[in-house]
């Protein structure tokens, strides 16, 4: 069978804040797909090459055209900064000035500065007519007016970085979710957490009414579909809000392990990037669930046989479960491919500052099982009264997890980093001897 040209199934699409030509596929035509380069989400429209040319050469007149979907974009301003350890030139947007960027190349974080600006062209004066054997005239103002040679404008030294916090395991952790860059986002994500819960308490009690309606078939009919209508709800309710708190972490993540304080680009809690969010948080929560259930398996017929008891082979299970998901999630992070759940770089960060990553999970670990034991407690009297009080815990239990797992990259780096500078010194001092 003949295989398609792969030229066929792309549309060329050109970005319109910085020019650059991308190619996505045809089934994308009518969607939004993000630009590489500047991060603008561009939409794709079904035109041919020959009209996309076309279109971006006739923007150069004065003339333009817009189609009732599109709107004019205005391109950000990108300023220019330079990583320095390995010398890789960044171009990150103006507004992220005084915040860091991820270098590419090394992971350093590099501090974003306002460029100096543009030396301004001196006037060249037009050539005259002199005769080199005269005597200039007087300066009538030789006396009165001192004429100093121009003084070159310094450059301002590029300002230091924040100093990170002392403790950079406590400080502004435990209060983040209740920050005002935050707080709004925390509410937006206890909301959904007490809908998707309410709905899920409500479905249990279904449940349990329609193990009870066996007399009446037309009792057992309507509690069926109660259940089916229950289960339809809860799923949307379910999906809605693992993609807010995908994105809301992801964005918390990234920024924290940039250097900044302050989470201002939450552009992954917006629900078309969010969706891809939630398979970079879900899918290695899922290998991690399914390797302590295959753990759990293994040690029951050992512990479980001759009066033991399946407790401790349960316990073992979730503990190694609880174990890989950080690992696994920052090998996804690292790797931003939410189906590598191993990656060398991720393994390298962890066994390079092994006491950082010991003293996070042991603070997840603790945030996370105080929110598990007041749910687990509570929804033995009170299961929908517990499901909607338990949901700012839940909020806040993923934000504090998130930040937690910025201020380990961010130090990790610093660390590994310092290390290598030292080596590197070591080296060279060598060298000279």
């Amino acid at each position: 069978m003949e295989q398609g040209d792969p030229a066929e199934d792309c549309i060329e699409v050109v970005c319109p804040t910085c020019r650059a030509t991308l190619h996505p596929r045809r089934e994308l035509i009518g969607k939004r797909v993000r630009c590489p380069d500047c991060g603008v989400a561009v939409r794709v429209a079904e035109q041919s090459p020959a009209a996309a040319r076309a279109a971006q050469r006739s923007e150069a007149g004065n003339e333009y055209r817009l189609s009732d979907d599109d709107q004019p974009v205005e391109r950000p301003r990108l300023v220019k900064v330079k990583c320095g350890l390995c010398g890789a030139l960044l171009y990150p947007r103006a507004e992220l000035i005084g915040k860091h960027v991820r270098c590419p190349d090394c992971y350093r974080p590099v501090l974003v500065v306002e460029p100096p600006p543009e030396p301004v062209a001196k006037y060249d004066k037009p050539a005259g007519e002199y005769t080199l054997d005269a005597e200039p005239p007087p300066n009538p103002l030789a006396g009165i007016v001192s004429i100093e040679a121009p003084v070159e404008p310094r450059l301002e030294p590029e300002p230091l970085p924040p100093p990170a916090p002392t403790l950079w395991y406590i400080s502004g952790i435990f209060n983040f979710p209740w920050q005002q860059e935050t707080i709004s986002h925390w509410m937006t994500l206890t909301l959904f957490s007490a809908f998707a819960n309410g709905v899920t308490a409500y479905g249990l009690s279904v449940v349990a009414e329609m193990v009870g309606a066996g007399g009446s078939p037309f009792a057992s009919f309507g509690v069926a579909m109660k259940m089916a209508f229950t289960i339809a709800l809860g799923a949307i309710a379910w999906l809605l809000m693992l993609c807010y708190a995908s994105g809301c972490a992801i964005a918390i993540i990234r920024e924290t392990a940039s250097g900044n304080e302050e989470v201002t680009d939450w552009h992954d809690a917006e629900f078309p990037e969010a969706m891809g969010s939630a398979l970079a948080v879900v899918f290695p929560l899922a290998g991690a669930g399914a390797v302590g259930f295959g753990v759990y398996l293994a040690l029951l017929p050992l512990l479980a046989g001759e009066g033991g008891s399946s407790s401790l082979a349960y316990l073992v299970g979730v503990l190694t479960a609880v174990v890989l998901y950080p690992v696994m999630l920052l090998s996804v992070l690292e790797s931003g491919a939410f189906w590598v759940v191993v990656n060398w770089s991720a393994l390298r960060l962890i066994l390079g500052f092994l006491p950082g990553w010991l003293l996070v999970n042991a603070e997840m670990a603790a945030v996370t099982g105080a929110w598990w034991l007041f749910t687990w407690a509570g929804a033995r009297f009170l299961p929908i009264v517990t499901a909607i009080i338990g949901a700012p815990l839940y909020a806040a239990a993923i934000m504090i997890d998130a930040r937690l797992l910025g201020r380990f990259l961010y130090r990790a780096n610093e660390v590994i980093s310092a290390r290598h500078e030292e080596d590197e010194d070591d080296e060279a001092d060598e060298d000279d001897e």
